[in-house]
């Protein structure tokens, strides 16, 4: 076989267009043909292969099953488009609507850059998209800028999601967590093909944000993806006892599904028989994240995601955390890792609050978030699920998130209820959980910066009350991924200090990729670990700075005011119906 190195570099025939040339590969799995851009801010080249299957389809029989590795082939396969997306909603996210999707749909995208010493093995940034494990794909975030800059090769891939990828019933009729198998099928092909395209498979960093963050997280609790990766970052999620869906929620998605479906919940194994045989469309329909969400109080339930498997998982991650010598805890300390998230991740809560509750309570969520919405609207229901309605656990969480200042003060403390139920606190008690054995590396950041779009929302324009760098803001940093909205990274819409600052925060990241050590250069703010008693943390705003103790306040009202929410030890697989 050829070198595959040369042949990135040598083999490329011209297209018709000015812009873009073919470039032609060697893989263990036969040939593949790219495309050749040019990344306009640095002027580096950058091949693309999109589109490269890395499983088999999971429609009719694989459908609720784990992926199969793809076969080889014989014929050049042509990577110069991006596969189809996995069904889900159609939202701003998939722009190309319905008709972009199809149950075809474990492809992924490979960036290569042609900077670096010829023969140079390159680290390698595999990144997992966001989307509430319902919605999302990988081809939305354009690597082109991020891999040649970082001189990394970058990988993005979509995975199974809603129902078709955690259809987790806790029964042997669907285990579930069909999209994290994807996942770890995703990192197997990185690891048996990425040399071809210069990549280090020795070098491999994963990094996510959102659900993508959480599945990073959950990846690092997975003994048996020793090797497949060496490095995670995990952005705006991490695994917590709020996020793994219990035997209560699933019941809820069986109900419904089966209502919509007339598929019989009274026998697992023919539910799911039934799911499988059933028209891809029905199941989004039966299956839509908002047909969930409830018209009088805002309560953000993690219906799809990963589960309590007894493969991936024996027990909740987070009772294994909290055995240091498990097999599960060694596994994730021996990982570099970061985490964090932006500062005001509560963004999302002003997404979720319906009319019908601004009608009920007498509010407008553009102008303020009242106290008694959130005490009533918001932390009830919380603590009635999560705590069996302890009117003790309300008090103190209605005191704490009350502000005596203004209404746009106490509007940001409602999103920063929102926040931290889901990130604040539970991404520090990750970290401590990471350093106890002084193995890999820890890391701490948080953007602060205001973000130049709110892309978490692009469709949502922010209250004026709020302030902070809501959920996602900061991927316009990394990815050029707004293209089809007329927003070009390169463009003017971009100021030179946005362009600073996402220099700045791609170097930290893939320099990490590389080294284990992140830094923005030689002449940057070097970024310290993180330890359990100092608790650094790099501070991503206008000034990038090292603070410490990161909301620290919140932090010790959740982790040493509250009461743990209990682990559900009855999280297993059985055969009893739901």
């Amino acid at each position: 076989m050829k070198n595959p190195l040369f042949l990135l570099s040598s083999v490329m025939v011209c297209l018709a267009s000015a812009d873009d040339s073919f470039v032609h590969i060697e893989t263990p799995l036969g040939k593949i043909k790219g495309i050749e851009s040019l990344d306009k801010e640095t002027g580096v080249k950058v091949y693309e292969f999109r589109g490269i299957r890395y499983a088999k389809a999971p429609t009719e029989e694989r459908r609720f099953k784990k992926p199969e590795p793809v076969d080889p082939w014989t014929e050049e396969y042509d990577a110069t488009n991006f596969g189809h997306a996995c069904p889900q909603p159609v939202t701003p996210l998939v722009n190309d609507g319905a008709e972009n999707q199809s149950e075809d749909c474990l492809y992924l995208n490979v960036y290569v850059p042609e900077s670096g010493t010829k023969g140079e093995k390159l680290s390698v940034m595999v990144w997992i998209h966001g989307g509430g494990f319902f919605m999302g794909n990988g081809f939305y975030y354009d690597s082109t800028h991020l891999s040649a800059l970082g001189n990394v090769v970058v990988v993005t891939f979509n995975y199974r999601i809603g129902l078709l990828g955690f259809l987790g019933l806790y029964h042997p009729a669907s285990k579930g967590n069909y999209g994290l198998w994807d996942q770890i099928m995703a990192l197997k092909w990185v690891q048996d093909n990425i040399a071809s395209f210069r990549g280090d498979p020795g070098s491999v960093t994963i990094f996510g944000e959102s659900a993508g963050g959480y599945s990073v997280s959950y990846l690092t609790l997975i003994p048996s993806n020793k090797g497949l990766f060496h490095r995670a970052i995990a952005q705006s999620g991490v695994v917590s006892r709020y996020v793994l869906p219990d035997k209560q929620r699933v019941a809820k998605i069986v109900q419904r599904v089966s209502d919509r479906t007339n598929c019989p919940a009274s026998n697992m194994y023919a539910f799911v028989d039934c799911l499988r045989k059933a028209d891809v469309g029905l199941l989004l329909n039966a299956s839509d994240f908002s047909a969930f969400m409830p018209q009088d109080h805002v309560f953000i339930e993690i219906l799809y995601g990963p589960v309590v498997d007894e493969e991936l998982f024996s027990e909740h991650p987070m009772k294994s955390l909290q055995d240091p010598e498990s097999p599960v805890s060694q596994f994730f300390s021996s990982l570099d890792f970061i985490a964090g998230a932006n500062s005001q991740e509560g963004s999302l809560l002003y997404m979720t609050i319906m009319p019908s509750m601004q009608e009920l309570y007498k509010f407008n969520t553009s102008i303020s978030i009242p106290v008694k919405f959130l005490c009533d609207g918001m932390i009830n229901p919380y603590v009635d699920y999560f705590h069996n309605g302890d009117q003790g656990i309300k008090d103190k969480m209605c005191e704490f998130y009350t502000s005596d200042g203004s209404e746009d003060d106490q509007s940001n403390r409602a999103a920063d209820f929102f926040a931290d139920t889901m990130f604040t606190p539970w991404v520090a008690q990750m970290l401590d959980y990471h350093t106890r054995h002084k193995q890999g590396k820890t890391y701490q950041y948080q953007v602060s910066r205001t973000c130049a779009f709110k892309l978490g929302l692009p469709y949502i324009p922010p209250p004026v009350w709020f302030k902070g760098c809501g959920h996602s803001d900061e991927l316009i940093y990394l990815f050029d991924i707004v293209k089809e909205e007329k927003i070009d990274f390169y463009g003017e819409t971009l100021s030179d200090a946005d362009k600073r600052f996402a220099t700045a925060m791609i170097l930290y990241w893939t320099s990490f990729a590389k080294t284990g050590v992140p830094s923005a250069g030689a002449s940057s703010l070097p970024w310290l670990p993180y330890v359990s008693d100092s608790k650094i943390y790099l501070d991503l705003d206008e000034d990038i700075s090292l603070r410490q103790n990161l909301k620290s306040v919140a932090v010790k009202f959740w982790t040493e005011k509250l009461p743990p929410i209990p682990i559900d030890t009855d999280l297993k697989v059985s055969h009893d119906e739901l």
